[in-house]
């Protein structure tokens, strides 16, 4: 999936992306009129104050967004046409850039109407409807004002070779949904299109749902050569994209509305830095590292991941390109008295090591990155790895939201969930955290996304968020040639 010809062909479909969805020419409101307050002649009345719902559910705390939930909903006839008017007074809103601002004044104007206005209501309204009917506003805009947040555009594999990924994945979208709808306002659906796989088609259903469907924020796609056609494309509209799997570091560059949930080697380094930990109050590490520009920036990352953990790094032996015999690093290493062995390298470099290791380091712990996968590995490294350890990219939950989760996902898909089911969990934890704090549009989607980004250099120029509950990079633990959960036998 990471070939450098998918990249390439990605990139180049994203900039085809970008000039297909060039805006034709939208232009602001008029500024003779700013849009930007109600007329001041007649002041909004003061709209009701928090009407609790039929089931008691919590409304964001930001006043506009309580108001454009309340009116999404339309569950108060009464009282629509003073929120309304209120909402097109908001100093929240006033801030929107002016497109945004128009579009969304106009839309919660002409709900207004719809109610049951009094004369004053009813000036507050038609003016501003009068002022703004007339603006070349975009219907993008328009649209979106109009869904607010509470459709969420998701594109990703339904069907084909890759079908199970999708669904599991968007399951756990799903119970993440549904958890937020049972307790707050206001409530949010998916708008789901099937990519096929095919980055092609993915860039087709995407424009679908920027264009036809007005959605602000698009979620997808499950890998990087499907992606970088939808970064390119949400950003030419201003809406958001969140991908729950991509790799490809390059894609934070195609602009700031683009977020991954990216689990970078500081994360991994950091979890493998506490495993060790835990297995010996007085844990020291020694690293077996290829020569590689990417292992020796793993190896960094260890280093500070050791030194944070409280772990001593006794000392890092790095070996060459096609280099076969590695007993004289591995009794380097021994020498140190390490309580544990990481191996940092590529498959080759592990399938090498690993059956010198017993000759050498008999009962030393090891453990390393994705590299250990037994899947790649021959089979006489392979029980060579008996009992070693390795961290996968993909997040595990810990604690009770785990349990509540796999219990929750049980009960509605009568399975256990999958590491795509956990992305899909996490990736929807992220946009209704987003939703309850009062983000009634893209712009402040984004702003609110920036919050919950990893605490961390990599972090932060990937835009990759950090987990809304307590979780943290996969363990998994070879057994008879097979990698397992720890404890289990899957």
């Amino acid at each position: 999936m990471r070939s450098g010809r998918a990249v390439a062909l990605a990139y180049a479909l994203a900039m085809a992306m970008v000039m297909a969805f060039a805006p034709a020419g939208v232009a602001a409101p008029p500024t003779t009129a700013p849009p930007t307050t109600a007329p001041p002649t007649t002041a909004p009345p003061t709209a009701p104050a928090a009407i609790a719902g039929p089931a008691e559910r919590h409304y964001p705390p930001r006043r506009a967004a309580e108001l454009k939930a309340r009116l999404l909903e339309r569950q108060n006839a009464g009282s629509i046409a003073a929120w309304a008017a209120e909402y097109c007074s908001s100093p929240e809103i006033a801030r929107l850039e002016p497109v945004s601002r128009a579009a969304e004044q106009l839309w919660a104007a002409r709900i207004g109407l719809t109610g049951e206005p009094s004369g004053d209501e009813r000036k507050v309204l038609r003016s501003v409807i009068d002022r703004l009917e007339g603006c070349p506003l975009d219907s993008i805009a328009v649209k979106r004002a109009a869904i607010g947040l509470t459709k969420v555009g998701v594109v990703v594999p339904l069907s084909g070779r890759f079908e199970r990924y999708g669904e599991t994945f968007v399951n756990g979208l799903r119970v993440a949904f549904e958890e937020h709808d049972r307790e707050y306002a206001p409530n949010v659906s998916l708008v789901l299109y099937d990519s096929e796989g095919d980055p092609l088609v993915g860039a087709r259903k995407a424009r679908w749902l920027l264009k036809d469907h007005g959605v602000s924020l698009l979620i997808g796609e499950l890998f990087t050569a499907g992606t970088a056609p939808l970064a390119a494309a949400t950003q030419v509209v201003g809406a958001v994209l969140l991908s729950p799997s991509a790799t490809n570091e390059r894609l934070a560059t195609l602009g700031e509305g683009v977020f991954q949930l990216h689990v970078g080697q500081a994360a991994l380094a950091a979890a493998l830095a506490r495993y060790v930990k835990g297995t010996n109050p007085r844990a020291s590490i020694a690293v077996l590292s290829a020569d590689g520009v990417d292992d020796s920036l793993a190896v960094r990352s260890l280093t500070v991941a050791c030194a944070n953990a409280g772990v001593r790094l006794a000392g890092v032996e790095r070996v060459g390109e096609g280099t076969v015999d590695v007993t004289k690093q591995l009794a380097s290493l021994k020498a140190k008295r390490a309580t544990a062995l990481v191996l940092v390298g590529p498959p080759r470099l592990v399938g090498v090591a690993a059956p010198q290791i017993g000759s050498i380091w008999s009962g030393v712990l090891v453990a390393g990155f994705e590299s250990l996968d037994p899947e790649g590995l021959s089979r006489e490294a392979r029980e060579a790895l008996e009992g070693a350890s390795f961290f996968a990219p993909d997040y595990a939950l810990l604690g009770a939201p785990r349990d509540t989760f796999a219990v929750a996902y049980a009960r509605s898909f009568k399975e256990a969930p999958t590491r795509m089911s956990v992305r899909g969990y996490l990736v929807g934890l992220a946009v209704t955290r987003a939703l309850q704090a009062g983000c009634v549009n893209a712009a402040q989607l984004r702003e609110t996304l920036r919050g919950q980004l990893l605490d961390s250099d990599e972090g932060r120029a990937l835009r990759a968020l950090r987990p809304a509950v307590p979780a943290e990079p996969e363990r998994l633990v070879i057994r008879s040639g097979r990698a397992i959960l720890p404890d289990s036998g899957r």
